[in-house]
Formats: structure tokens, C-alpha cells, sequence
């Protein structure tokens, strides 16, 4: 009778944490959140009581009949050169169609589906990568899901597992995930548009190892308008607020 009962619990556990883990479909979103736009955010190191501007973050997302584009570029202010990322969904389901990545430090192509491939060029390291990695879950691009939270079903005490995939040589590769460990209600002072009722969406993930710590979303409950982002990441806190 206790093997049977011991049984019967890894079954359960099992298909509960399968049943908890948001992969894309058509279900996996409120498409009604999804709109074109266009937005940037100053990036903030913060130490004590002082915040030092690092750069500007600006997204860009817009749709056709078929896919979902979102295209971030991040201006340092002692890089000449922006980083830029882009990805390419398909609009029904998010289910991820390409990555690419450009940056100083090196650049990166991935095509998705149940075998990964691409390329990763090291250019610090001078040395490259095919990619050609096989995969046995579905998944969102690592790349989206920080969008993607703001299109979630956001209540309190709202939880949600992510199955995100990431490409880094130097840190866990494949399919990983992220973790909505709270939300909560609350409300937000804006610049320009006063004080805004908001969802407080806390997050972290896998990528890296974990070193990306955990972050705080700060989404208008009106039209999930991100008002700002902060980080903190193994003591560093750095905050990400919009340009009005």
C-alpha cells in the first residue's frame, strides 16, 4: 500500500508541475495586450541613495499577418557601438522562429525548432560555434519572455514557470526556465502621468546560472505599460524606468 501511495504522489507531482509550466499556444497569452510599439528606458546602476545613468534601453515591437517582431537596443555610454537583439514569434502562439544578436562582445543567430541551430561568435575569445542542439519541450525565446510577462493573466499572488530556451557557452545551454514568484497590487509615481495603478510582477530565471538575480516589473493595470523595471543581481541593484 505505501509503494502504491508513493506512486500515485510522483504521478500527481508530475503532472502538476507538467500542467504549471507555460510553453507557447494559443492559451499561453491575453493576445489584447499585444500592440505595436515603440518605447525607451534610461538604465540606472543604483548605490545607496545615489542612481548613475549607464545607457538607454529601447524596444520596438510590432506584428504582421503571421509572426511577432520585438527588437531591443541597448546604448551604453562608453560603447560606441549598441547592442542589438532581435526576435522573430509566430503571433498566434509565440512559439519562437529566430534569434539574433549583435553586440562588441560577440554575435549570434539561432533558428528554433526541435533542433536548434546557428551560429555563436565569441569575439573576445576569437573563437565560433555551430549550433546544432536538440530539444524535447516547447519553449519561448529567452529573448521575449520579459515581454511576455506583461501579456500574462496578472492577479494577486499570481504564479506562473516559463519554459524559456537560452544559448550561452559559458553558463547552463537548452531549454531552462523562468519563474513568476509573485504578484502583487500596488501603485506606481510616474513623471509625467502622475501616480498609476500598476502590478508588481517579480521574477527570475535560470539564465546564466541564476546570476541575473530577480527582478521587479512595475506594468500599468490599464494597458501594461511597463513604468519600470528593477534588478537586483547578487547585491548590484540597478533600476530601468521609461522615457515619458
Amino acid at each position: 500500500m505505501k509503494s502504491i501511495f508513493l506512486f500515485l504522489l510522483t504521478i500527481a507531482t508530475f503532472t502538476s508541475n507538467a500542467q504549471n509550466l507555460l510553453t507557447p499556444s494559443k492559451k499561453s497569452f491575453d493576445k489584447k495586450w499585444v500592440k505595436n510599439t515603440n518605447y525607451q528606458m534610461t538604465w540606472y546602476a543604483l548605490r545607496d541613495t545615489t542612481k548613475f545613468e549607464m545607457g538607454k534601453v529601447t524596444t520596438q515591437i510590432f506584428t504582421d499577418k503571421t509572426n511577432l517582431t520585438v527588437i531591443t537596443q541597448v546604448s551604453m555610454k562608453n560603447m560606441k557601438t549598441p547592442w542589438v537583439d532581435s526576435t522573430v514569434a509566430n503571433l498566434k502562439t509565440l512559439k519562437p522562429i529566430r534569434h539574433s544578436s549583435y553586440n562588441m562582445q560577440r554575435d549570434m543567430v539561432l533558428n528554433f525548432g526541435k533542433i536548434v541551430t546557428g551560429f555563436y561568435n565569441d569575439k573576445m575569445k576569437k573563437y565560433k560555434v555551430t549550433v546544432n542542439d536538440t530539444t524535447k519541450v516547447d519553449y519561448f525565446d529567452s529573448n521575449l519572455y520579459p515581454v511576455l510577462i506583461g501579456w500574462l493573466p496578472l492577479h494577486n499572488d499570481y504564479k506562473q514557470d516559463i519554459s524559456i530556451y537560452d544559448y550561452n557557452p559559458s553558463a547552463k545551454i537548452g531549454v531552462i526556465k523562468a519563474f513568476v514568484k509573485n504578484v502583487s497590487s500596488s501603485t506606481c509615481q510616474t513623471d509625467k502621468n502622475g501616480i498609476r495603478p500598476v502590478w508588481v510582477v517579480t521574477v527570475s530565471d535560470e539564465i546564466g546560472n541564476g546570476e541575473n538575480g530577480v527582478s521587479t516589473y512595475y506594468f500599468d493595470k490599464e494597458d501594461r505599460k511597463l513604468w519600470k523595471q528593477e534588478i537586483d543581481a547578487n547585491g548590484r541593484k540597478m533600476m530601468m524606468k521609461l522615457v515619458e
